[in-house]
């Protein structure tokens, strides 16, 4: 093996075990490409859309299909149940699941539709969800606990 083939497959490697660590797999990723989910670029154009382009601009792809924000990981929708690791809020917008793992207010625009969200963060811990004008619109129950939501009336959010 040449020394840029086993470069190439050490950087295989260990993108691998990242995916693997983020809870994707190789069949995941095929599942995307297979039933239609968004490209990397259509991942981070919704990001653009719905956080703002100097958002979208940090994105750092860390598994096949997955950004990573800085504070949350943008990925295509793949499948009608919505997983979501521990620690994580985790939503589907507009095709697009957003896992945030860090707290703070995070501001959003375009936000329509319904859609699924799973708070699964440490137990206990309430989710907040804001108005246009910055009230409280609902709020999740304690951790560990998920639903259905219409964003269209969420203009930001506080994971914890």
């Amino acid at each position: 093996m040449t020394g840029r083939n086993r470069i190439g497959a050490v950087f295989g490697t260990v993108m691998l075990v990242l995916a693997a660590m983020l809870g994707f797999t190789a069949s995941a990723t095929a599942a995307t490409a297979a039933t239609g989910g968004q490209t990397l670029a259509e991942v981070r154009g919704t990001v653009a859309s719905v956080m703002g382009t100097d958002v979208a601009a940090k994105g750092k792809q860390v598994a096949p299909g997955v950004l990573d924000f800085g504070g949350f990981i943008a990925k295509s929708a793949t499948s009608a149940q919505l997983t979501c690791p521990y620690q994580y809020l985790c939503m589907e917008v507009r095709g697009t699941v957003f896992n945030f793992y860090t707290c703070g207010l995070w501001t959003v625009s375009n936000w329509y539709g319904t859609g699924p969200w799973n708070n699964n963060q440490t137990k206990g811990t309430v989710a907040k969800f804001y108005g246009q004008t910055g009230q409280e619109i609902w709020r999740t129950g304690p951790a560990p606990v998920s639903g259905s939501a219409d964003w269209g009336p969420v203009w930001s959010l506080r994971p914890c």
